[in-house]
C-alpha cells in the first residue's frame, strides 16, 4: 500500500514549510496570494476567496533570478542602515538593489532566449519520403488452443488502460498531497473521484494496492487531511 505524505510547518507568520512524498515546499504569503519556492520551480498562487476563482503563474527563471538579486542587496542595505543607524544610506542601497535587479532580469532573459548560431556552409540533406503500398492486408483471426488472438489484444488493451488510470490517480494524489491552496486540493480531488468512477470501477482493477471500495475510503482520508492542514496553516 503506497504511503503518502503531507505535513505543515509553520515557521513565521505566513511563512510555512510543506514536506511530502515529492519533496519540501516553501510557502509564503496569506491566503489568496502565496508565493510557493519547490523544485518543480516558484509559483504565485492567486484566489478570492468565497468566489472560486483561483489562478496559478509559474515565475521565469530571469524573474526569480532579479526578485532574489534584489532581495539580497535590500537586505543587506537593511542590515547596514540598522547598524549604522543611516537611513539614507538604506535608501540608496534599496535603489541600487532594484536597478541592479532589472538589469539581471533582462541579463537572464537575453541569455535564455539567444539564439544559436547557424552555419551557412551547412545544407541540409534533402528527406526522402517514405513510399506506402496502396494494397491492404487483410488479417484473419486465428486461434490457438482455442483461445482468440482478438480477446487477448482486448485484453492487453485493458490491461493498459488500468495501468494508466491507476498512474494517473496516484500522480493526482501526489499533487492533493503538494496542495498549497484548499482549490488545488478540491481540483485534485475532482479529478480522482471522476477516473475512479468513470474508468477504475468499470474494468474492476484494484488501485493504491486496494480494492476500490478500500482505495475511495483512503482517498477521503487523504483529503479530509489536506484540508484540515490547509485550513489550520491559514
Amino acid at each position: 500500500m503506497p504511503t503518502y505524505i503531507r505535513k505543515t510547518i509553520k515557521l513565521l507568520p505566513w511563512v510555512n514549510l510543506n514536506i511530502s512524498k515529492t519533496g519540501p515546499s516553501l510557502s509564503i504569503g496569506p491566503r489568496g496570494a502565496k508565493l510557493n519556492i519547490s523544485r518543480k520551480g516558484v509559483y504565485v498562487n492567486s484566489s478570492i476567496r468565497g468566489t472560486g476563482v483561483y489562478n496559478k503563474t509559474k515565475l521565469s527563471t530571469s524573474l526569480v533570478w532579479a526578485l532574489a538579486v534584489a532581495a539580497v542587496v535590500i537586505g543587506i542595505g537593511y542590515y547596514l542602515g540598522i547598524t549604522l543607524h543611516n537611513f539614507n544610506l538604506f535608501v540608496g542601497i534599496c535603489v541600487a538593489g532594484v536597478i541592479l535587479g532589472i538589469v539581471t532580469f533582462f541579463v537572464a532573459r537575453n541569455i535564455k532566449h539567444a539564439p544559436a548560431e547557424e552555419d551557412d556552409d551547412i545544407e541540409e540533406a534533402p528527406t526522402r519520403k517514405k513510399t506506402t503500398s496502396t494494397k491492404s492486408k487483410s488479417t484473419k483471426t486465428t486461434r490457438k488452443g482455442g483461445t482468440n488472438t482478438g480477446e487477448r489484444r482486448t485484453e492487453r488493451t485493458d490491461k493498459a488502460s488500468a495501468k494508466a488510470y491507476i498512474s494517473e490517480v496516484e500522480s493526482l494524489m501526489d499533487k492533493m498531497a503538494d496542495a498549497n491552496t484548499v482549490e488545488e486540493l478540491e481540483q485534485a480531488h475532482s479529478e480522482i473521484l471522476d477516473i475512479m468512477y468513470t474508468n477504475i470501477k468499470p474494468l474492476g482493477v484494484k488501485v493504491l494496492g486496494m480494492e476500490f471500495k478500500d482505495a475511495m475510503a483512503a482517498i477521503e482520508r487523504d483529503y479530509a487531511e489536506g484540508l484540515r492542514q490547509l485550513n489550520g496553516s491559514e
